[in-house]
């Protein structure tokens, strides 16, 4: 650890010295361009003053240099003004320039001779046209955030995304309290970033692609979701969610919301769901409120402001595929609040301290995991978050700026039995009948953090072309803990109401892991005249390791020590390559292409927990319960099959395997059709490579015999028995392999209004393919390898969004909304094969798959979404908003989920979309 310190000093010290490449901002937006006379010679010497409600401070003036150029870097998201000013020539104002993040707005004027007292004024013509970045990203400012009617959540905000898979299906907020899968063009779902004001704050679990907390919306500006030749600064591909926090000024203002819905306020959509499959249905939605308030202002004018925001939301909802032992829908209740405080300081006049601090409390009541389960075996979920950063930034010079960032995400994640519970009572399950009873599956508890210190500098440099420069150094600490008991240390599982397995636990477990993280990056746009370069360069090293430890006596297993030991030690090198060529000049059309290459995303629980000798482990043993008792006594059970998972799980060598890698092409054009409205045509291909997958070493493939089966869809169907002496042995090494490799092609068409001219629109159509090896167990195991290959992840070859608002003149009502229309997600169908089906099955029994992934897809989906509302003025600065909101507007009953395992519920519906539910609500500023 001193080591790393020493190293990060160091560089902090030498990177100024240097004119290492860099890249826009990811938190903030740019302003440059060039003035010239009528005759078309630059005009230095030129003062050029921008202003606009998001600047703290006030006003910022440059000159123009020689070369006629002028440029405003960091600027937060917002409208801005901007007058050129010369002694004997007629002033210039631009007004009303939209600036997102990440975006970099062109802005080229042409000054008249004339008395400088003398102004033209120029306004609504924002350019809508990136003609020096290569980023693909949709910005979600305010009219979008809050303007069209969503859950309020960045999953449900994804849903709008074009080119973006989510996982569920949100309807006004009932999926608002659990994460879902999200990817883009072929991306991996863990390869996503969450990050506020630039720094992430992901959970070290699973793969690292998740977050610890559930953010209120009413904290941010604006959310940038960018998928595409993601700058150098950030070191993950896939999807960067960048979640930009409001801030003070000098006048004192909120602003309050509140959103209703209950039982009363939906429609029903399940009748013909319900005669088809015996589907019992029901109507989601008990009760839903969100409240939402927001106050900021000076403590300190011209030198302190504060913005502080609450909320408070709560999903009470029936689950339609999911049931009490008697057949009633089971009950979902979850409330989740959030308190967050920023405060920015202008400390002197070139140097700013920005604090940000945000406490989520998310609680679930009944969380569960079987179809049919009593609310005694459900786990009890009261979980805290935390969110801090601090940001330093220091204008150097009129050309170096410097900044850094620290921070992280802090928190527990619970899940507890039920307070009902018994230390006597032991978790049941029948895998055919989908049932759960007496116990949650385990009780569970993970302590985690991130801690992530961000150094970067920057510099405008101007000679042969413009450069903009960025470099930096990242470090990154990761903890995390898993602590996990079982009542018995097992789990009985049954088969259709029989008893056949126990699933035996290495419980008690403590199994703590450490990632350090260190990354160098480096980018330059560089701009001659109409073509610009886009380079970028980093070096990722991650280092994983588990701490000296002890885990207790259990059922199974006795007390074991681990000693300190590093696990993994790897450093990927990866590059961003991209050109844009402004083709007229005028900044109305870009032509662009970029190839890039990134690291895929790095989770402690993925790196070293999956190979911690302590992680969860499991084994199956055959159960025969001869006295009819329903416990496992002596003489009941046949062979231990062995422990896999962490317990008996390893890397090739010392130094872990490969770090995994996705590489990105991309190519097309964007041009500005009209005011405000700009279309764009995108091809996309990734790959990604070097995915890790497990292999049992201890048992060869010559190890199993092929049996002919009956397969449960028709026809015959392929088991491999395992040679009875090789049952147990378990030798899994985890390593990156091709057969999971991954390839995407696609192709999209996106449309975008700004607002104005009372209406917006964001559109998108894309169509593409992601196919490639799926993960399912031993790779060894030829059980494992039979319909290996196919449509990978949330793939839907068809996506069309479109979303927007229009204000009817003169009655002034607001009328926004969204539709999407999207292929069903793929389906695989499997079949756990039993004794019953093979009398001499080794193994208490096999899952093999029954069909290549992406032959069969679920249903079709289409949602629609309005809202409609009025504005009043109360007088000053005070307006009221009162709103209703209409979810799934066709009442649409398509199933988005079904059971796809072989058995007497083979094709049931798993979820249907929620029906038509209206929200009422209202706005309140002041």
């Amino acid at each position: 650890m001193r080591r790393v310190i020493r190293v990060c000093v160091v560089l902090l010290f030498l990177i100024p010295c240097t004119s290492l490449p860099v890249s826009a901002q990811i938190t903030t937006g740019s302003l440059i361009g060039a003035v010239t006379d009528e005759t078309g010679a630059v005009m230095p010497g030129v003062t050029v003053t921008l202003s606009g409600e998001t600047l703290i401070g006030g006003p910022q003036v440059e000159v123009t240099a020689a070369s006629g150029q002028y440029r405003f870097e960091r600027l937060p998201p917002g409208v801005y003004n901007v007058r050129f000013e010369l002694p004997g020539f007629t002033s210039i104002e631009r007004m009303d320039l939209h600036i997102s993040a990440t975006f970099t707005a062109t802005v080229n004027v042409k000054m008249q001779v004339g008395q400088m007292e003398e102004r033209i004024t120029v306004t609504g013509e924002s350019p809508i046209v990136d003609t020096k970045s290569n980023v693909q990203q949709t910005a979600m400012g305010q009219e979008v955030l809050e303007g069209i009617p969503t859950g309020r959540d960045v999953w449900s905000l994804a849903k709008l995304i074009p080119g973006v898979s989510v996982g569920t299906y949100d309807v006004g907020g009932t999926q608002g309290m659990q994460q879902s899968a999200m990817s883009a063009h072929g991306s991996r779902d863990a390869d996503k970033t969450f990050a506020i004001d630039g720094l992430s704050v992901n959970w070290p679990g699973t793969g690292g692609g998740s977050t610890m907390v559930y953010y209120d919306q009413g904290m941010f500006e604006e959310i940038n979701y960018q998928t595409s030749a993601i700058p150098a600064e950030v070191a993950i591909g896939g999807i960067f969610m960048n979640m930009v926090t409001k801030a003070g000024g000098n006048a004192w203002r909120g602003e309050a919301r509140y959103y209703y819905a209950n039982d009363d306020l939906q429609s029903e959509n399940f009748d013909a769901v319900s005669k088809q499959f015996s589907f019992k249905g029901g109507n989601p939605v008990a009760d839903q409120y969100d409240f939402n308030g927001t106050m900021a202002g000076p403590i300190v004018r011209d030198k302190i402001w504060f913005f502080g925001s609450y909320r408070r939301w709560k999903v009470d909802k029936l689950l339609l595929s999911t049931f009490n032992p008697d057949g009633s829908n089971a009950r979902d209740d979850n409330l989740i609040w959030n308190a967050s405080v920023k405060l920015t300081s202008q400390i002197a006049r070139d140097h700013r301290l920005g604090l940000v601090y945000n406490f989520n409390q998310k609680n679930r009541y009944q969380r569960r995991t079987a179809t049919f389960e009593e609310d005694k075996a459900t786990f009890v979920q009261l979980q805290p978050g935390y969110t801090g950063q601090a940001k330093y930034t220091a204008v150097l010079n009129n050309q170096f700026v410097f900044e850094s960032t620290a921070g992280g995400v802090k928190g527990v994640w619970p899940l507890h039995y039920q307070k009902e519970v018994a230390p006597t009572d032991i978790r049941r399950e029948d895998t055919v009948l989908q049932t759960g009873w007496d116990a949650a599956p385990r009780s569970y508890d993970n302590p985690n953090y991130r801690f992530q210190w961000d150094n970067v500098i920057s510099h405008t440099r101007a000679g042969r072309g413009t450069h903009s420069l960025k470099a930096g150094v990242q470090f990154t600490r990761q903890f995390y803990r898993d602590l996990n008991t079982m009542n018995g240390d097992m789990r009985l599982i049954y088969n259709n109401g029989r008893p056949f397995r126990v699933q035996a636990f290495n419980t008690p477990v403590q199994a703590t892991s450490y990632v350090h993280q260190l990354g160098f990056f480096a980018q330059d746009s560089w701009s001659m005249g109409r073509f610009t370069l886009n380079v970028g360069v980093r070096a990722d090293g991650a280092k994983g390791w588990i701490p000296e430890e002890t885990s207790g006596t259990g059922r199974w297993v006795a007390e074991r020590t681990v000693e300190k030991r590093d696990v993994y030690n790897q450093w990927i090198g990866v590059w961003r390559a991209g050109a844009v060529f402004d083709l007229t000049g005028k900044g109305l059309t870009a032509v662009k292409g970029n190839y890039s290459r990134y690291a895929h995303q790095v989770g402690a629980a993925a790196i070293v927990n999956s190979v911690h000798p302590f992680a969860l482990s499991s084994a199956n043993i055959a159960w025969n319960d001869l006295n009819g008792n329903e416990l496992p006594d002596p003489g009941e059970l046949g062979t231990f099959e062995g422990f896999t998972g962490g317990a008996s799980t390893r890397y090739p060598d010392a130094d872990g395997t490969d770090w995994g890698y996705s590489d990105e092409i991309t190519a097309g054009l964007e041009h500005q059709l009209m005011r405000d409205v700009r279309v764009g045509v995108m091809y996309y291909h990734r790959t990604n490579r070097k995915n890790v997958g497990s292999f049992n070493a201890a048992v060869p493939t010559t190890a199993y015999t092929p049996i002919q089966i009956a397969s449960p869809l028709g026809g015959t169907a392929t088991v491999y028995n395992l040679d009875r002496a090789f049952v147990g042995r378990q030798d899994n090494v985890r390593m990156a392999t091709p057969l999971l490799d991954t390839d995407y092609d696609g192709v999209e068409v996106t449309a975008a209004k700004r607002f104005s001219s009372r209406w917006q629109m964001l559109f998108g159509l894309t169509v593409g393919r992601n196919e490639g090896g799926l993960e399912f167990g031993d790779l060894n195991d030829p059980n494992s390898l039979d319909f290996q290959e196919g449509v990978s992840g949330n793939d839907a070859t068809y996506q069309l969004k479109l979303s927007g608002t229009y204000v009817v003149p003169r009655a002034e009502i607001i009328v926004s909304g969204s539709l999407m229309n999207s292929t069903g997600y793929p389906r695989q169908f499997t079949y756990q094969v039993t004794r019953s089906v093979v009398p001499t099955l080794t193994r208490s029994a096999q899952t093999i798959r029954l069909n290549r992934r992406g032959d069969e897809r679920l249903p079709r989906v289409t949602m629609a979404d309005l809202r409609f509302s009025r504005s009043f003025s109360l007088g000053g600065d005070r307006r009221f908003e009162p709103q209703v909101d209409l979810f799934n507007v066709f009442n649409a009953d398509t199933i988005v989920n079904m059971v796809d395992a072989a058995g007497p519920r083979l094709g049931y519906p798993g979820e249907i979309l929620a029906p038509r539910i209206m929200r009422v609500g209202f706005v309140f500023k002041f």
